[in-house]
């Protein structure tokens, strides 16, 4: 019996392919941010100009009717801007799984090109013996069915490619000339208008997902654009294009405030563009950073972005990783003297955490910073000697702990840290609100606040009431403990604009310390290795410090390994001496929270 082998072809090679997805998506956004630009001059000509009460009467009317071309025509560039954004966007995203596609492409030819090779030596001289014979034809067989699905791929691979391309290039040459422009999209109405119209009042989260769900794929898109202030910053919308919508107003406000003069800007446009450049600084801390795990960048989400609230001092949250998918989520609150201009500092803490969550053996994380209210700051520093802050920025973080509960509908572990006054601010969130949490961590804390005589008044139960104090923390020592509080003034301890907060505070009562055994919460180890001797301002901001023991413990208590946390001996009140720290007197440790 004769047999016949057919030895398989050589693959084909794979095309070389440079795209760089990213950076066309990035080409995308700077187009989206250009539409939200014109539309904010449209509105401005087409209505807002007239309505400014800066003319009235003839003069207002001629200024008017000579505006009313330049906003429809300013209309109309928005439309046709945010069109060809919207075709970029996606054909940026169609590259990045193109790239991977590629990759798979050129790994399957590089492995058929050996098999192809063995098979030639193997037929070269072919076997006298039937059975390799058998055997050498079945290996071909089988091989060249695997080169003709390559070449396949390899097709639709390349088909995908140019329809992308074709369908981007298509969008773009329909608004190439100002009277394409005006033709196509010229008294077009803004699907924006009728979705922002449709938005249900109040702030029930709920409300805005099922809202936000209801919308049109191009309502939503027509939203983000010519509304970025609203989508970033309406509790119930996903975080994901939330961040596209803070993005788009970021880079406007760096872009347009960038371009004017320093000494040509207004004192608004001073304090709005200082607060930009210290949000792209922690959108930059975090797209340079690594996850220790994979290797790859962390990819900021820009969950609030609002540089003129609180009479200027701004307000900003990001987040390392995706807040819309992450198994767990922590949201960070700082305190004293926190305002925008923090926004780096705070992001470098959100990056430690995520770090050291994926380094302990965590599931997929998203850690945030939020710099969501009034905290203590500059002038109105003072405001850190009572808990009117803390309470109204409680009432805040609640909303937006509702508010990530509500634009996810899955189950997902959130824990809520609060540092300094921050720990104050969430303790009045979880008392006074009752918001979704399933664990609290307080650092470095000067007390729970009035409303919270024990750690089951947080409303989740003691056992996931978490704190962490070193010993040595000044203001970890100002919550009352036992009969009295600890004075914290002392000769050459507090200095500098931290130290004079502190000062302030000291005795004014912002609740229990609750490190203190009555209280009843977790405590777990939080000392540090350059732990100083005396009580001090330096130990009070080394919580995030990688390879500490409250990076570690943390980082445990956001992934839910519960028996990881290590604890550590409450504070105690003898009635007959100053109230004792038994972690004092105990060596600190430095564990690894990062692998280098």
């Amino acid at each position: 019996m004769t047999i016949t082998i057919s030895l398989p072809p050589k693959p084909s090679e794979t095309p070389e392919f440079t795209a760089d997805g990213q950076k066309v998506h990035d080409a995308g956004t700077t187009l989206r941010t250009s539409s939200s630009i014109f539309d904010d001059h449209g509105s401005f000509a087409g209505g807002k100009a007239k309505d400014s009460g800066l003319l009235d009467g003839r003069s207002a009317a001629a200024y008017a009717q000579a505006l009313s071309p330049v906003g429809k025509h300013a209309d109309a560039c928005s439309l046709a801007l945010r069109a060809a954004a919207n075709a970029v966007l996606g054909h940026g995203d169609e590259l990045v799984d193109l790239k991977k596609r590629h990759q798979q492409l050129e790994g399957d030819r590089e492995h058929l090109a050996r098999q192809v090779d063995a098979l030639i030596a193997r037929a070269n001289p072919l076997p006298t013996d039937e059975a390799e014979l058998r055997i050498l034809k079945s290996d071909c067989e089988r091989c060249t069915s695997q080169v003709e699905a390559y070449e396949s791929d390899l097709v639709s691979w390349t088909e995908d490619l140019e329809a992308s391309e074709e369908k981007v290039a298509a969008a773009l040459r329909d608004a190439m000339t100002e009277q394409q422009v005006d033709q196509k999209y010229g008294g077009v109405a803004d699907p924006a208008d009728t979705a922002r119209d449709s938005m249900p009042s109040g702030n029930d989260p709920k409300s805005v997902k099922a809202w936000w769900d209801g919308l049109t794929e191009e309502q939503r898109a027509a939203m983000t654009a010519a509304y970025p202030e609203i989508v970033g910053n309406t509790d119930g919308i996903p975080a994901a294009a939330r961040s596209d919508a803070n993005t788009i107003s970021l880079d406007r406000d760096l872009a347009e405030l960038g371009a004017i003069p320093e000494d040509q800007r207004t004192d608004d446009e001073r304090t709005r563009y200082d607060n930009a450049r210290a949000a792209e600084e922690a959108r930059r801390r975090i797209s340079k950073s690594i996850d220790p795990i994979t290797g790859e960048n962390y990819v900021p989400q820009i969950y609030a972005y609002d540089p003129m609230a609180f009479d200027g001092d701004g307000a900003v949250a990001m987040a390392v990783g995706d807040l819309d998918t992450a198994d767990n989520v922590s949201v960070n609150v700082p305190g004293l003297t926190t305002d925008m201009e923090a926004a780096g500092d705070n992001a470098q803490n959100a990056i430690n955490l995520q770090q050291a969550a994926a380094f302990e053996g965590g599931t997929s994380t998203a850690t945030m910073f939020w710099i969501g209210y009034d905290a203590p700051s500059g002038a109105d520093s003072v405001g850190v000697a009572a808990e009117g802050m803390a309470t109204a920025g409680g009432e805040r973080l609640a909303d937006t702990l509702d508010g990530l509960n509500a634009m996810r509908s899955d189950d997902f572990h959130l824990t809520a840290i609060g540092h300094s006054y921050g720990s104050t601010t969430v303790a009045h969130a979880m008392t006074d609100h009752h918001p979704g949490a399933d664990d609290v961590v307080l650092l470095g804390s000067p007390g729970a606040g009035d409303d919270a005589d024990s750690a089951d008044d947080l409303g989740i139960g003691s056992g996931h009431v978490f704190v962490g104090t070193n010993s040595e923390d000044l203001v970890g020592r100002l919550g009352q403990t036992g009969w009295v509080s600890p004075a914290a003034i002392g000769a050459g301890v507090l200095t500098g604009p931290l130290g004079g907060a502190v000062a302030q505070m000291a005795g004014a009562g912002l609740g229990h310390n609750p490190a203190e055994d009555d209280f009843g919460a977790v405590r777990f180890q939080a000392e540090s290795t350059s732990r100083g001797s005396i009580p001090n301002i330096d130990d009070h901001v080394k919580y995030y410090d990688h390879d500490t023991e409250s990076l570690a413990n943390m980082a445990h208590i956001v992934n839910g390994q519960y028996d990881e946390v290590v604890r550590a001996g409450q504070v105690h009140d003898p009635w007959y001496r100053d109230p004792v720290d038994p972690e004092t007197d105990r060596t600190p440790t430095s564990p690894n929270t990062d692998g280098r």
